[in-house]
């Protein structure tokens, strides 16, 4: 019986009120620096809010074939962000927001980043 009534109320609350979990908000374009040396770390800031205030994690791509995933962030907190490239190039970084509930965001826009070698004579 307990079980009928919070299956009815939890139907009514997504019907009625509106209640269903919606994804984070798209987080801005990554901010840092524009250039970097390859092997060097360099740190990107990223943030974003969720609707419900939920915790969110991002999904960085470091626009290299690699993506990582964060730890979980209160909605609104910035988090930093570090990669090291291995070869020269210009990347787009950007960033996707999800939360507790596995409710994603959309991708970022791209920060673009030029990553140079150090020449030796």
């Amino acid at each position: 019986m307990k079980m009928t009534i919070t299956m009815i109320s939890v139907v009514a609350c997504m019907l009625f009120v509106g209640c269903q979990n919606q994804a984070p908000l798209t987080p801005g374009a990554p901010t840092g620096p524009t250039v970097g040396l390859v092997g060097d770390s360099l740190n990107f800031l990223v943030a974003t809010t969720d609707p419900e205030s939920d915790s969110v994690r991002y999904r960085v791509d470091w626009g290299n074939a690699i993506s990582e995933w964060t730890g979980l962030f209160a909605s609104a907190e910035s988090c930093t962000v570090g990669h090291r490239w291995q070869a020269r190039g210009i990347y787009a970084v950007r960033v996707q927001a999800e939360d507790i509930h596995g409710r994603a965001s959309d991708w970022s826009s791209g920060h673009a980043v030029s990553i140079e070698s150090i020449c030796r004579r």
